[in-house]
C-alpha cells in the first residue's frame, strides 16, 4: 500500500486514503469488543503504522463518529456524561501517543475537514447539486452525511471542536509540549494552527448570521463559542513575538465578530502580569494606530459596530497602563481621539462615550504633562457631561466613568484647573444629590466621595479658595441639597491646610465665614429646621478652622463674629447663629473656651430675661414664628452654658458671674415659652441639667443656699407644670452635690412638706418619689421632718 501510495499520481493517493479509511473503520468498529488495556497500543500501533501526520485525523473522526451514531444511543440518559469523559480522556491518551508536531497537524487537518462539510444536511434532496460550502465528491468520504441526520451531523461538529478544545488545555498535551522543548519547537506550526481556527470561526461566524432566525441559530451560537475557546487554547501555546503579528493580521479581518474576538485574546494577554523585552512592547505600541482607526470608524467605509469600538478603547486603556508611563507619546492621539468622542457635539453612542471617559481617565494620568494641551478641550466635554443629569442618572457605569475621568484629570493636573475649577466644584456638588438617591452603597457615592477629597487635599489654598468663593455665590441661590456636599470640601480642605497657609489665608477665611453665616438672617421666614441643618453645615466648617487656630488668632475672630452678631442694626436672627455657633465652639475646645467665655455672660443672662414670657410680653424676633426661633435660641444658650459649667477647671464661675446668671436661669422655670409639651421637653433635656451643672461650677456653700431656696420659691407657683419642674430640679441639686446638700435640707423640708398635701395629685405623687429619692442620695431618713 504504501509502494502504491509512493507513485504520486493523485487518484492513487486518494485510492489509497479511502482504503486507510476503511482499515481504520473496521478497528473503531471492532473497538468495544477490544479488551480495554489493548485498546491504545493496537490504535497506536495501527497510526504508526499508517503514518500520524497523514492519518492520526482519519482515526479521530471516525472515533467521534462512532460516539455519535452509537454510543449515544447504547448509553442511558444519566451515563452519557460519564461515558463521553471516559471516551474523551481515551482519545487524548491516543494523541499523545504521537509527537506535538503530528497532533497539531491532524488538528488541523480535522479543521480543514469540518470546513468542507456542508453547513446543514439538505434532508429533502440529497441528490441535489452541492450548494455553497456543500461537500463536492472529491472530499474523502470518513463521516457519510448522507447515511446520518442532520442532528448527527450537527453533533460531530460540535464534538468534533469541543475535543479539540480538550485536547490543547489536557496536562498530557501540555506535558507534551514542554518535554520537547516548549512552543519554540513547533516552528511556524502553532500559527498556521491559530490561522485554521481562526478560518474555522470565521465560516461558523458566517453560519451564526445566516442562521440567526432559524431553529438551529442556538447550535451555531454554542458551535462559535467552542470555537473560541479553542482559539483561547492556541493562543495560550503562542509566544508573544508570534501573537502580536498574528493578532495585528486579524484586526483587519473583515468580519467585526473576528476582530473583537482578536482584542479580546489581545486584552486577556495584557492583563497578565508579565515583564515585556523592549521589542516586544516596540511591537505592541505598533498596534496603537490599528486600535485608534477602530475607534474612529475608519474600515474601509463600514461603519464600526459600537461594541467593536468600546472593546478598541478598553484594549488602548491597558496598553496605557502597561506602557505609557515609559512611552508616552504614541498615546498622546489616543487622548485626542477620546477627547473628541465625548465632545457634547458629537453625541456619539452612551456606551462608547463611557468607554472613551474610562480611556481618558486612564491615558490621561499616565501622560501627566503632556496631557496639559488637551485640557482645553477636555473639561468643558466633560463639565457639559455631568451637567447632563437626566444621561447620567440612567445608566450607572456611564456616571461612574464621567467621575474616574474627572477625578484622574484633578489628581494629575492640579495645578493646571484652576481655569474649570468653579465648574468642576459646581458639578460635584450637583451629583451629590443625584448619588444620595441612588443609595449608601451605590459605588458613584464612593467615587465622588474620592473626587471631593482629591479637590479638597491636591489643591492649594491660592487656588481653591478664590473658586470656593464664588462657586458659593452660585449655589446661595439654590441651597437645599447642596451647603452639605459644598462645606465638607472646604472642611477638608481646612483640615489638611498647614499652619502657614491657614495664617496667611485666615482673614481670606474669615469673610467668607461672615458672609456665609449670615444665611440663617437671609432665610428668616424658611423652615427652621431645613435652615438650622444648613446653618450647621457651615459651623461645622468654620469650627474645623477653629480648632487649628491658637487662642490669640482665635481672639481676634471671636469677638469680630460676637461683633458681627450684636451691633445696633444686626439682624436678630444672627445672635442664633452666634449662640449655636458658642455652642459647637464650647462642645470642641472644652476647658479652653472659658478663656473666652467672660464675655458672654451678660449677653447670656440679658437674653434669658428678654425671651422669658412671664417677664416680658414683647416679641423678640419680629417674625411669624417669634416662639420657634426663641425656644431655639434658649436651646443654644442653655447648651452651651452647660458645656462652660462642665468643662470649668479654672473657676471661671466668680461670685459675680454665678450671681448675674442665677435668677435668669432660674425663672426659666416659669417660661413656659412654646406651650405645655414643648416647656417640659426644655426643662427635663436643657434647662434641669444646666442648673445642676451650674450648682457643681459654682463649688461655693455660700452660693448654693440662695440658688436652692429660689428653686424652691418656684414650687409655690400657682402653675402645678412649674411646681412640678422646681421639684424635679431641687432633686437634680441635690443628686449632683450629694452629701453637701445636708446643710441645705432644712430650708427644703418645709417647701416639700407643703408639695406633700398639693392639691395636684401629679406633683404630690412626684414630691414621695423625690423625698425618697432624696433619702436614698443623701443615706438617711427624712420622713420624721414631715
Amino acid at each position: 500500500m504504501k509502494e502504491s501510495d509512493g507513485g504520486g499520481s493523485g487518484e492513487v493517493t486518494r485510492n489509497v486514503e479511502e482504503t486507510v479509511v476503511r482499515i481504520t473503520s473496521v478497528f473503531v468498529d471492532a473497538l468495544p469488543h477490544v479488551p480495554e488495556h489493548r485498546r491504545l497500543p493496537v490504535l497506536a500501533q495501527l497510526i504508526d503504522t499508517l503514518g500520524a501526520e497523514r492519518f492520526l485525523w482519519v482515526l479521530l473522526v471516525l472515533l467521534f463518529e462512532q460516539y455519535v451514531t452509537k454510543t449515544v444511543l447504547t448509553a442511558a440518559s444519566g451515563e452519557k456524561d460519564a461515558m463521553l469523559e471516559a471516551d474523551t480522556e481515551f482519545w487524548i491518551s491516543v494523541c499523545c501517543e504521537f509527537s506535538v508536531q503530528q497532533q497539531i497537524q491532524s488538528l488541523m487537518n480535522i479543521l480543514q475537514y469540518l470546513l468542507k462539510l456542508p453547513e446543514e444536511k439538505e434532508e429533502a434532496t440529497p441528490k441535489a447539486a452541492p450548494s455553497k460550502g456543500g461537500a463536492p465528491p472529491e472530499v474523502l468520504q470518513v463521516f457519510d452525511v448522507d447515511a446520518h441526520t442532520g442532528k448527527q451531523l450537527r453533533h460531530f461538529k460540535f464534538l468534533s471542536v469541543s475535543f479539540m478544545s480538550q485536547l490543547l488545555a489536557s496536562s498530557h498535551f501540555i506535558r507534551k509540549v514542554v518535554e520537547s522543548g516548549g512552543p519554540q519547537v513547533l516552528k511556524g506550526l502553532e500559527q498556521r494552527l491559530l490561522e485554521a481556527v481562526l478560518g474555522y470561526i470565521s465560516a461558523v461566524a458566517q453560519s451564526v448570521e445566516k442562521n440567526a432566525d432559524q431553529l438551529t441559530g442556538k447550535f451555531w451560537r454554542a458551535l462559535l463559542s467552542k470555537a473560541y475557546d479553542m482559539l483561547d487554547k492556541v493562543n495560550a501555546l503562542l509566544p508573544t513575538e508570534t501573537f502580536i503579528p498574528v493578532i495585528r493580521g486579524l484586526l483587519s479581518n473583515p468580519l467585526p465578530s473576528v476582530r473583537r474576538k482578536a482584542m479580546d485574546l489581545l486584552n486577556n494577554k495584557l492583563q497578565q502580569k508579565a515583564s515585556w523585552k523592549k521589542k516586544t512592547v516596540c511591537h505592541f505600541l505598533q498596534l496603537v494606530p490599528v486600535l485608534l482607526a477602530i475607534v474612529q470608524r475608519k474600515k474601509r467605509g463600514t461603519e464600526e459596530q459600537a461594541v467593536n469600538r468600546q472593546t478598541a478603547l478598553y484594549t488602548l486603556k491597558l496598553l496605557c497602563k502597561n506602557f505609557g508611563v515609559e512611552n508616552p507619546e504614541p498615546f498622546v492621539p489616543v487622548l485626542n481621539t477620546a477627547v473628541k468622542l465625548i465632545a457634547p457635539e458629537k453625541r456619539d453612542e452612551k456606551n462608547v462615550v463611557g468607554s472613551a471617559l474610562l480611556c481618558v481617565a486612564e491615558v490621561a494620568s499616565t501622560l501627566g504633562a503632556l496631557a496639559v494641551p488637551q485640557l482645553p478641550s477636555l473639561m468643558p466635554s466633560l463639565l457639559t457631561t455631568m451637567k447632563n443629569t437626566s444621561e447620567l442618572v440612567s445608566s450607572d457605569i456611564y456616571l461612574l466613568s464621567a467621575l474616574a475621568a474627572l477625578q484622574k484629570v484633578v489628581e494629575t493636573l492640579p495645578h493646571f484647573i484652576s481655569p474649570y475649577l468653579e465648574g468642576v466644584l459646581s458639578q460635584v456638588i450637583h451629583l451629590e444629590k443625584i448619588t444620595n438617591e441612588m443609595g449608601s452603597a451605590s459605588q458613584a457615592i464612593v467615587r465622588l466621595t474620592s473626587l471631593k477629597k482629591t479637590l479638597a487635599t491636591t489643591l492649594s489654598p491660592r487656588v481653591l479658595l478664590p473658586a470656593i468663593n464664588k462657586t458659593y455665590k452660585q449655589i446661595q441661590k439654590h441651597w437645599e441639597n447642596h451647603m452639605g456636599p459644598f462645606m465638607s470640601i472646604l472642611q477638608e480642605h481646612i483640615r489638611v491646610m498647614k499652619k502657614e497657609e491657614l495664617t496667611s489665608h485666615q482673614s481670606q477665611l474669615t469673610a467668607f465665614f461672615l458672609e456665609a453665616l449670615d444665611f440663617r438672617a437671609q432665610h428668616p421666614e424658611d423652615d427652621l429646621e431645613e435652615v438650622g441643618k444648613t446653618e450647621n453645615y457651615i459651623i461645622d466648617c468654620l469650627v474645623a478652622m477653629v480648632v487649628k487656630l491658637s487662642e490669640v488668632t482665635f481672639r481676634p475672630l471671636f469677638f469680630k463674629l460676637f461683633d458681627w452678631a450684636k451691633t445696633e442694626d444686626a439682624p436678630k436672627d444672627r445672635l442664633l447663629t452666634f449662640y449655636n455657633l458658642a455652642d459647637c465652639v464650647a462642645g470642641k475646645l472644652k476647658g479652653l473656651f472659658t478663656l473666652f467665655a467672660g464675655h458672654l455672660v451678660k449677653p447670656f443672662a440679658d437674653t434669658l430675661n428678654q425671651v422669658n414670657i412671664s417677664k416680658t410680653d414683647e416679641a423678640f424676633f419680629d417674625t411669624e414664628n417669634d416662639p420657634e426661633k426663641c425656644c431655639l435660641l434658649l436651646q443654644f444658650i442653655l447648651n452651651c452654658l452647660y458645656k462652660i459649667f462642665l468643662f470649668d477647671t479654672q473657676h471661671f464661675l466668680s461670685k459675680e458671674r454665678a450671681e448675674a446668671l442665677m435668677m435668669p436661669l432660674v425663672d426659666q422655670l416659669e417660661n413656659r415659652l412654646g406651650g405645655e409639651e414643648t416647656f417640659q421637653e426644655r426643662v427635663t433635656k436643657h434647662l434641669i441639667p444646666c442648673i445642676a451643672q451650674f450648682s457643681v461650677a459654682m463649688a461655693d456653700d455660700s452660693l448654693w443656699k440662695p440658688l436652692n431656696y429660689q428653686i424652691l420659691l418656684k414650687t409655690r407657683d400657682s402653675s402645678p407644670k412649674v411646681r412640678f419642674a422646681a421639684l424635679i430640679t431641687v432633686l437634680a441639686l441635690a443628686e449632683m452635690l450629694k452629701e453637701n446638700y445636708i446643710v441645705l435640707l432644712p430650708e427644703s423640708i418645709p417647701f416639700l412638706a407643703e408639695l406633700m398635701e398639693d392639691e395636684c395629685e401629679e406633683v404630690e405623687h412626684q414630691c414621695q418619689k423625690t423625698v425618697q429619692q432624696l433619702e436614698a442620695v443623701l443615706g438617711e431618713p427624712l420622713q420624721s421632718y414631715f
